[in-house]
């Protein structure tokens, strides 16, 4: 397991500030676009990881922009498909 994981706090959906139905749209459109991201030991991919390097532009667009709520909903998703793939490489 690689030892880059990041931790990530759930919280409850009350806790979860409201967010825009642009915001939501957002998200919505951006977590089916990770879907696509390829990931090396899932389906017998074993090129490079998509999802960091997705990760990696936002981290770097962040430093140049930072506080964008943009970027913050993409961190917040890809921190979310990461848990997921982790998941499912352990069934």
């Amino acid at each position: 397991m690689s030892e880059n994981v990041e931790r990530v706090v759930l919280v409850s959906p009350s806790e979860i500030p409201t967010e825009s139905p642009t915001e939501s749209s957002f998200r919505q459109r951006y977590a089916k676009e990770l879907e696509k991201k390829r990931v090396p030991g899932i389906d017998n991919y074993y090129g490079p990881d998509e999802l960091l390097e997705e990760k990696a532009r936002v981290n770097q667009q962040q430093m140049k922009t930072p506080g964008r709520r943009g970027e913050i909903i993409k961190q917040e998703e890809i921190a979310k498909a990461i848990v997921r793939r982790l998941l499912i490489q352990q069934r």
